[in-house]
């Protein structure tokens, strides 16, 4: 069977292909605009929009897409992003002739004012362009799913860590920016208060849900928010203190990333947990994954 993976390059790509390769699966294609290093598995460098790249994506017997314009870029590029969250997505689920298909949607569906916890039964109710896009994709591939045009799941992914430094396009980049600040022991001013809550998961652990998704012979039609770590933001910075050096660390609050990025209420995912989907085991163990790749 042939796997094929959009966006292989990215961070969350990479650590999928180091999943992938790890457990010994050798016939995969990766797609991406370009690749940095060379690919351990076969590769397709271009733009998915490529008709060429394109029908050779489709072709295989199961596709990730991880391709994606993140949110901070999405809403400065509303036309870009429809190119690219929304039309490529549909193109995706329909040109999959019913094989399987797994998509990387978005905690941002749920939109940045949580009121209460969120379990499978919350109503999305997205106020990003990225959040929308995301959530519109996620309405066809359940349309798809019940006409019988298409298998698999959309994955609603959290926060992950940690992103390179200053990740472009990613309005949630301190969160991983404090990983490497702890790390150089270096002095770095965290923009939201130590009360702040976010969902956090390592790389690791959503490359492993993932490759579970595109492995598995499960098909849900409605998107399946995975499984998160809760977390403070003060209790992180104290055990990013046991690791490196947060005495540098000061706190002060941006309202504006306060309210998108860090009030995230308690977060129930029975649907996932029942496929078998599993988080980081707890703060220590997601710092200590984080650090390691």
């Amino acid at each position: 069977m042939e796997l094929a993976i959009t966006g292989a390059d990215g961070f969350v790509g990479r650590a999928v292909v180091r999943e992938l390769a790890a457990r010994g699966i050798g016939d995969v294609l990766l797609t991406d605009r370009a690749f940095a290093a060379p690919p351990v598995f076969e590769a397709l460098a271009g733009e998915l929009a490529d008709p060429a790249v394109f029908a050779r994506v489709v072709a295989a017997d199961a596709v990730l897409h991880l391709a994606a314009m993140p949110g901070a870029a999405a809403a400065a590029d509303p036309a870009g992003s429809r190119a690219v969250n929304l039309n490529l997505p549909l193109s995706l689920i329909e040109g999959m002739a019913g094989r399987r298909l797994v998509l990387a949607s978005s905690i941002a569906v749920f939109g940045g004012r949580l009121s209460g916890p969120v379990d499978d039964a919350t109503v999305p109710t997205p106020d990003s362009v990225y959040g929308t896009h995301k959530r519109m994709v996620e309405l066809a591939f359940a349309d798809a799913v019940r006409r019988g045009a298409v298998g698999g799941m959309t994955l609603r992914l959290p926060g992950i860590v940690a992103r390179p430094r200053g990740a472009g396009g990613f309005g949630s980049a301190f969160l991983s920016d404090l990983f490497h600040a702890a790390r150089g022991g270096e002095a770095y001013r965290v923009p939201v208060a130590p009360d702040a809550t976010s969902w956090l998961l390592s790389a690791r652990a959503v490359a492993r849900m993932l490759v579970d998704a595109l492995l598995s012979d499960a098909t849900e039609a409605a998107a399946v928010t995975l499984p998160a770590l809760h977390v403070r933001i003060g209790a992180l910075v104290e055990a990013l203190g046991r690791i490196g050096d947060t005495s540098g660390f000061t706190h002060a609050e941006d309202a504006r990333l306060r309210a998108v990025f860090g009030s995230y209420p308690p977060l129930a995912t029975p649907r996932a947990e029942a496929l078998g989907f599993r988080a980081d085991a707890d703060l220590e163990a997601l710092i200590a994954a984080a650090v390691d790749d």
